[in-house]
């Protein structure tokens, strides 16, 4: 029975990889995604929208190409910090304005990755200090002094810190189950966690999979013992990112594999998994692990009849009426 387990309630992330001007328009599409809840019936499905502007990549291409749609402007602040300039001086970025826009006229959260804290942070505390957001670090980058440049600008906010794992798991023969030895990757995920340990009431730990010898098919092999591990040591909250744990090569096995994985109990009375970050929709970059709307509504439709939706945050405005594709 879901009352008597602590967290019956899961939130639903979604949306593309990175946003532009091409895809902005799927985020009101999944504003207005409804599911039939437990008392029969129909509320808002998604919780937040994925609105990245500016892309963490494992290789550097200067022309751009895949670092998404703020990167020229991002490129144009770094020139202004280089030259003495400061954040006022900064030129706003068009992936966060479409977000200021989306958080407005959908009342979502806003889920975004940080790539640089001291030139993007300050321009969403500039637009969006007053919405709820979720900002979470890259993978490829679990340097500690990351956040502590991000929370200097979450006073005054409600904004949540996403704590993605490292890429890498450790010890080759390393066994989560059994071990009594925290691995490499539970070390650095969790060591990120001390360095905003002030806003502890705000993480939540995002496992994304990981890259080892045993992955196999997977884009990175999800290690939900490793999970469990850290909520035991945290408390906190754990979402699950899917689709970069499945990738192109599993994308078939994408929505079946969330909804086991968010049967996955933590204990007998609590399950694993608070949340998921999922990619939804069309987009310019990692097209090939987006699941589309349609498999996403059929995922939700399952996933509420074991588990409860959360609706979003703040009811501030009557969505847009997008169809789903």
């Amino acid at each position: 029975m879901m009352e008597d387990i602590k967290n019956p309630e899961v939130s639903i992330i979604a949306g593309p990889c990175s946003i532009n001007e091409d895809n902005i328009y799927e985020l009101y599409a999944l504003a207005s995604m409804e599911v039939r809840n437990s008392l029969g019936a129909m509320q808002r499905a998604i919780s937040g929208v994925r609105v990245v502007g500016l892309k963490s990549r494992t290789y550097y291409k200067p022309e751009g190409k895949d670092l998404g749609i703020d990167y020229s402007h991002f490129m144009h602040n770094l020139s202004i910090y280089q030259q003495g300039g400061g954040i006022n001086d900064f030129i706003m970025m068009p992936g966060i304005e479409m977000a200021k826009q989306v958080a407005n006229e959908t009342g979502l959260l806003i889920a975004t990755e940080i790539v640089s804290p001291l030139i993007q942070v300050p321009l969403y505390e500039r637009l969006l200090k007053g919405n709820d957001m979720l900002l979470w670090n890259p993978a490829i980058s679990q340097i500690g002094w990351h956040f502590l440049e991000i929370i200097q600008f979450l006073e005054g906010t409600t904004w949540k810190l996403g704590l993605k794992n490292p890429k890498w798991q450790g010890k080759k023969k390393y066994d989560s189950v059994t071990s009594t030895e925290l691995s490499s990757m539970e070390k650095a995920w969790l060591g990120l966690s001390s360095y905003v340990s002030r806003f502890k009431e705000r993480i939540i730990f995002i496992h994304r999979g990981v890259n080892i010898v045993e992955s196999g098919m997977y884009r990175n092999m999800p290690l939900h013992e490793s999970a469990k591990r850290i909520k035991l040591f945290t408390g906190a909250k754990m979402y699950f990112d899917p689709s970069h744990s499945f990738g192109v090569k599993l994308r078939d096995k994408i929505v079946d594999g969330t909804l086991e994985a968010m049967k996955i109990k933590f204990s007998e009375d609590e399950y694993l998994y608070d949340g998921i970050l999922i990619e939804a929709g069309s987009s310019r970059t990692d097209s090939g692990q987006h699941i589309t709307h349609s498999e996403l509504q059929g995922l939700v439709n399952v996933l509420s009849g074991f588990r409860n939706i959360a609706v979003p945050p703040i009811e501030k405005a009557k969505p847009h009426t997008a169809g789903i594709s």
